[in-house]
């Protein structure tokens, strides 16, 4: 084997090496990122699923703790995990808004929807904000849509 070729070997197996090991650490930190994600999964899913179902079928103080339940699992989720963003949340202060319209509470109704509104924004980007309707109509879509699940 002359010199030429040992040194294009080794300048190949470096480059192999080096191409391998950062494709393998991206594709690494990619399945972390995804099981981080998992993991909140089953726990928020069943909260927003009691949520749904006691604000359908139960009464107005049964719909807002189920729905102030699920509210406090996904901030306080927020808190542990820095990674973690509850997206879901404006769709619970929103659903809470219909809630407390639903009891007759004005006061209230109008402090969940600014949170929502305030969510959304932050979490969603937006160039302007929601429209009381849209969040409430957005909430209506998601329900509809498990319905048929």
């Amino acid at each position: 084997m002359t010199g030429a070729m040992k040194v294009t070997f080794l300048v190949a197996a470096i480059l192999g090496l080096g191409c391998g090991g950062y494709g393998g650490h991206r594709t690494a930190v990619e399945v972390s990122d995804s099981l981080k994600s998992i993991q909140y999964l089953a726990p928020t899913n069943v909260a927003s699923d009691f949520a749904r179902t006691q604000f359908m079928r139960a009464d107005t103080n049964h719909a807002r703790q189920a729905v102030m339940l699920q509210i406090r699992l996904l901030e306080q989720l927020e808190l542990a995990d820095k990674s973690f963003h509850a997206r879901e949340l404006s769709w619970a202060y929103t659903r809470l808004a219909m809630v407390e319209e639903a009891a007759g509470q004005t006061e209230a109704e109008r402090r969940a929807l600014d949170q929502a509104r305030a969510r959304d924004k932050r979490d969603r980007f937006r160039s302007k904000d929601l429209t009381d309707d849209e969040l409430r109509n957005a909430v209506k879509v998601l329900d509809r849509a498990f319905d048929n699940l």
